[in-house]
């Protein structure tokens, strides 16, 4: 044990000495990693010689995520893995240290926004050291938008507005409204951060009076310029707004066809009752000898 360490100590003045033993090995990782919200990322980095050394031993490794004080990751080959922070580990590393596994990828278990970072990697081997900076971008995938009417009281000149929200979304995107044939430029979007850390994005689109479209269109892009969700909506289904929106009724054809059939057939019945009692004969009422009784007009004095 005293033999590594006094190895480790070596390896550390030499490295910081500048001396060319740190040359003998590197540390290749991929410089940027995308992760998403709530999956694992991998921050991917393997232990490479330089020359020919085909048996390394790697003595300490770490990883620090740039503004901590503290390693998320510190093994060492005599005392173990110490401070190992919750969701942080090496991606290839059993529960118990290897000193001859060269791959050092750290894994991020749940991804969240606090892990965007710049993450630096250490190595010390018996052959030399290297270290490495990688850069975790976080991405989150924005809902699908909600497109309401709302009332509008700050412009003199309309009484609704258009209002289009998405959330749940990171880095901050924007929202644009299209009409039925051009991109429209009036409406801004505006930012909120949730307790999370994602975005909410909304954005109001100010309906002015005697507009001659009827559909509208709010499409979500991220922070990249690509187009994510979006959300339609078809203004002719309202009629005014006096505090909410209320929908236009329309009579189905088929209903509007039944009703006009039943009530030609109730008339036509109505006309057929009426005829029939028409042409039924006139009938004399008998008296109570059996004759028939005399109309009191046709009696003389």
């Amino acid at each position: 044990m005293a033999s590594h360490a006094a190895l480790y100590a070596l390896s550390v003045l030499l490295f910081s000495a500048g001396a060319g033993v740190s040359g003998f090995v590197k540390i290749a990782c991929n410089d940027r990693t995308v992760g998403q919200i709530g999956q694992p990322s991998l921050l991917n980095c393997v232990v490479k010689p330089t020359q020919d050394t085909t048996d390394i031993d790697i003595v300490n490794v770490k990883w620090k995520r740039s503004g901590d004080a503290e390693s998320l990751l510190n093994c060492h080959q005599d005392e173990g893995c110490t401070g190992t922070w919750p969701g942080y580990r090496f991606a290839d590393f059993s529960s118990e240290w290897d000193s001859k596994n060269m791959n050092i990828s750290l894994l991020i278990t749940n991804t969240q926004v606090k892990d965007e970072a710049k993450y630096t990697c250490y190595v010390y081997t018996d052959s030399g050291d290297d270290e490495v900076d990688v850069d975790l971008q976080v991405t989150a995938k924005y809902s699908l938008p909600n497109v309401s009417l709302v009332p509008e009281k700050k412009n003199p000149n309309s009484k609704e507005a258009l209002l289009c929200k998405a959330s749940g979304g990171y880095p901050k995107g924007t929202i644009r409204w299209f009409d039925e044939n051009n991109e429209t430029k009036s409406a801004e979007t505006e930012v909120k951060t949730m307790d999370n850390g994602l975005f909410e994005l909304s954005s109001k689109l100010v309906s002015l009076n005697g507009s001659t479209f009827s559909n509208y269109t709010c499409i979500v892009f991220n922070s990249s310029g690509g187009k994510e969700n979006e959300g339609k909506i078809q203004t002719s289904n309202f009629l005014g707004f006096e505090g909410t929106p209320s929908p236009v009724v329309k009579t189905p054809k088929v209903v509007a066809g039944v009703l006009v059939i039943g009530s030609l057939i109730v008339g036509l019945l109505l006309l057929l009752l009426i005829c029939r009692r028409r042409a039924q004969p006139l009938h004399h009422r008998e008296g109570p000898a059996g004759g028939s009784e005399a109309d009191p007009l046709d009696s003389t004095a």
